[in-house]
């Protein structure tokens, strides 16, 4: 963000614009970018949004009139102030009103272009929303960075997105909280991941509220929109990602490292080790942020499984010193191995849970017993406010995401697969969720020892799908017929092919999406149920009160005799509840005596 105000010259005559360049570069207050047609503005400005235009309205082509209109038309520059040039009056009018901000008439003076200029950011400061606007290139700045941001300030407005294809998208935020998202007719989950993917073009953050400041910008959080897993990835204030991915075998397993740093005082704490092959990639990203193993002084084990956390043993080897963080429980699987318990800090010992080190910071442990292992916890920064998860809150790693550190809407079947295949019942979920959610202040990034770092934006939604996940027993207990769960799905599927013709798809995979429950059980693809993975006697009855919620009495009617219709077709009508159906009058209404 530059001190100096850019402003774009638009004219098709070269010597205007090498004379208002130089008035405006004299001055030593402006940096001046010059276009000689509407085209070449329209490219420079999706790419680097000036502060104000001087705009020439007669050009050949699109003259100064339209462009002006197409300005003031995208979301993304419809406050960009607009000055016209011009050697005739006549079209004045014409040009206020396509939305031009005042005029300047040909031939010009050094001080007239400067005094109109002046005149016209004067007046900007006093209208609020220019006065706080903030723009910026999606080249630097990700979707998670900015919201990230308007989170750390509780900011109230929006943030607009071009990604340079005339493409526009609004993000709306409430005190730092995600509000609204349009873009196309996607539903808010898709719209997020689809904005996720957009690294060109330009954003502007328009807050509602004077306390956002320009400093803010200077702050850049880290970005890893495209990482390259074969270097560290910071992921926070002070913690990176120091893992290996293997693509081939569909294996992420994650490491991390947290530096503490207080006046003189440094701690280097490691969050999980890793199996033996992977240690040398471990060491490798490791060694490159701390200079060498020796300077480790924490290493926190939530994994009692040796296969995946063997590296503590090498570890152990480069540093005698090492000090490790576990439970009693994880420490008996660890003994047989040599681990040095001498240096080994129990955290059942601790009081309350919490862990204070020498640089002021506090760590809290979370005991989450059977999930999955039985001395399962996890390690909570409130600093930072990342929850390093361990064996929980974790995905399996499948094709379309090679480039991303951190999980989408998208990957919720990833998300799913991996606890179903884990967890010997939801309930370890379910109270693994709650304790999660008494923590203060709430995480906004889970960290887990598999798969996909959660950010803020999925968690919650993550959760609530989570809490209603059968796994294990749970399905064992519940099991169908496979003939008789084939017709549930394919009754489903008829019922939404006939509600298509009554909601857009838009809507309808919107609806979907916003059900946890549903979301749990189901598994959707371009609003067709592909297959059931929890217990199937709900879906077909938790299908319709989805689509039926929010619409009108006529709509909700023609609903249910698809589905009774359809029911029927493939037999599987006792899986309808009545409860699905809306009260007649009827029902609602006694007899008058």
């Amino acid at each position: 963000m530059a001190d100096h105000r850019t402003v774009l010259a638009v004219d098709d005559e070269e010597s205007i614009l090498l004379s208002l360049q130089r008035i405006l570069e004299l001055s030593g207050d402006f940096e001046v970018i010059t276009a000689s047609s509407a085209n070449e503005a329209w490219q420079i400005i999706t790419k680097q949004l000036p502060d104000l235009v001087l705009l020439d309205i007669a050009m050949p082509g699109t003259d100064g009139i339209e462009f002006c209109k197409m300005i003031r038309s995208n979301e993304l520059t419809r406050n960009l102030p607009v000055i016209f040039l011009t050697a005739k009056s006549d079209r004045l009018i014409e040009g206020f009103k396509a939305g031009g901000d005042d005029f300047i008439v040909k031939p010009f003076n050094f001080d007239e272009v400067i005094v109109k200029i002046e005149a016209l950011f004067r007046r900007m400061r006093n209208l609020r929303e220019l006065a706080t606007q903030i723009r910026g290139n999606l080249a630097e700045y990700s979707l998670d960075d900015l919201l990230q941001m308007c989170h750390d300030k509780s900011i109230t407005g929006s943030i607009v997105f071009y990604n340079g294809q005339n493409e526009t998208a609004t993000v709306s935020v409430e005190k730092g909280e995600l509000k609204e998202i349009r873009y196309k007719n996607l539903s808010e989950a898709r719209a997020l991941d689809a904005i996720r993917l957009w690294d060109e073009g330009m954003f502007v953050i328009r807050p509602t509220d004077f306390r956002f400041k320009l400093e803010l910008m200077k702050k850049k959080v880290p970005s890893a929109v495209r990482p390259e897993f074969n270097d560290s990835i910071q992921i926070g204030e002070q913690i990176w990602w120091t893992g290996h991915r293997d693509m081939e075998n569909r294996v992420q397993v994650n490491t991390y490292l947290r530096k503490f740093e207080h006046e003189e005082q440094r701690i280097n704490l490691a969050i999980d080790a890793g199996p033996s092959e992977y240690f040398a990639s471990i060491k490798s990203k490791t060694e490159n942020l701390i200079g060498t193993l020796k300077n480790l002084q924490i290493l926190v084990l939530t994994n009692p499984e040796t296969e995946w956390n063997r590296n503590w043993q090498k570890f152990q080897e480069f540093n005698d010193r090492l000090i490790f963080v576990t439970n009693r429980e994880h420490l008996k699987r660890f003994i047989p191995f040599g681990i040095n318990v001498r240096h080994v800090k129990l955290i059942d010992s601790l009081k309350n849970n919490r862990l204070k080190l020498v640089t002021g910071h506090r760590l809290q442990f979370i005991n989450i017993p059977f999930c999955p292992e039985p001395g399962s916890f996890m390690m909570y920064d409130p600093q930072t406010r990342i929850l390093f998860s361990g064996l929980m809150f974790g995905s399996n790693l499948e094709a379309g995401q090679y480039n991303r550190l951190f999980a989408l809407e998208s990957d919720w079947d990833a998300v799913r697969q991996y606890h179903q295949e884990r967890f010997a019942t939801g309930k370890c979920l379910q109270y693994a969720i709650e304790a999660v959610n008494k923590l203060e202040p709430k995480p906004i990034m889970i960290a887990p020892q598999f798969g996909l770092v959660w950010r803020e934006t999925v968690i919650q939604r993550f959760f609530q799908r989570l809490r209603y996940l059968n796994t294990g027993l749970d399905l064992q207990m519940n099991r169908l017929p496979y003939d008789e769960v084939l017709k549930i799905i394919q009754a489903g599927n008829q019922l939404l092919q006939e509600a298509a013709k009554l909601i857009p798809a838009s809507q309808m995979e919107s609806k979907i999406e916003n059900d946890a429950l549903l979301m749990a059980h189901c598994v959707f693809k371009e609003n067709r149920i592909v297959k059931i993975v929890g217990l199937p006697q709900l879906c077909l009855s938790r299908l319709i009160s989805t689509l039926i919620s929010g619409e009108d009495v006529a709509i909700m009617k023609q609903i249910q005799l698809f589905a009774r219709g359809a029911a029927r077709a493939f037999q599987v009508e006792n899986y309808l509840e009545k409860s699905s159906e809306p009260l007649s009058e009827n029902d609602l209404f006694g007899e008058e005596s």
